[in-house]
């Protein structure tokens, strides 16, 4: 996405409670602002702080409502692969989908296993995030989120997001 043009993007973030499906939704939020996009999220939580199911929808571009209507989400982002089947209901014919789940398919990528091996199963979302950036279809190059997460991380957990992003985004690139 670029300055001088408006993109019409909605994407699912789901996963479980703990897992940094918000901070996942305030990483895109923020990178949709310093494009100049227009951008409407919500999330939905219920026992989230129990492992409880977690959903955000963000919609990048000139829409009024928060909710991603039934088969119009242009990309999933499972951080629980669980949770992937629950929205799959949302999401159109030909979406992006990006999983967090043992590769069976090209959209799957071990982002846990990933994280763990990095010493937080905690950074799982954004290895999850840098495997999607990754791809020539996600809307947001990995240069600008990687400036976005910069700003937005607090400053302890700053190198292990940096490591857990670059981490994704190798899968795809190596």
């Amino acid at each position: 996405m670029s300055k001088q043009k408006q993109v019409a993007t909605q994407i699912i973030i789901c996963g479980r409670g703990g897992q940094g499906v918000l901070f996942l939704t305030r990483l895109l939020d923020e990178a949709a602002i310093s494009l100049g996009c227009n951008f409407i999220s919500s999330e939905t939580h219920g026992m989230a702080m129990r492992g409880g199911s977690v959903a955000s929808h963000i919609r990048i571009g000139a829409f009024e409502s928060p909710l991603i209507a039934f088969g119009e989400a242009d990309i999933l982002l499972a951080v629980n692969e669980h949770e992937a089947p629950l929205n799959m209901h949302l999401l159109k014919k030909n979406a992006q989908i990006y999983i967090n789940a043992v590769p069976r398919k090209q959209n799957c990528v071990q982002a846990e296993k990933i994280a763990r091996q990095l010493g937080s199963p905690v950074v799982t979302n954004l290895v999850l995030l840098g495997f999607a950036c990754a791809h020539p279809d996600f809307p947001f190059k990995y240069e600008h989120l990687l400036k976005i997460l910069q700003q937005i991380s607090p400053a302890r957990a700053l190198d292990l997001n940096l490591k857990a992003f670059a981490e994704g985004f190798k899968t795809v690139t190596n």
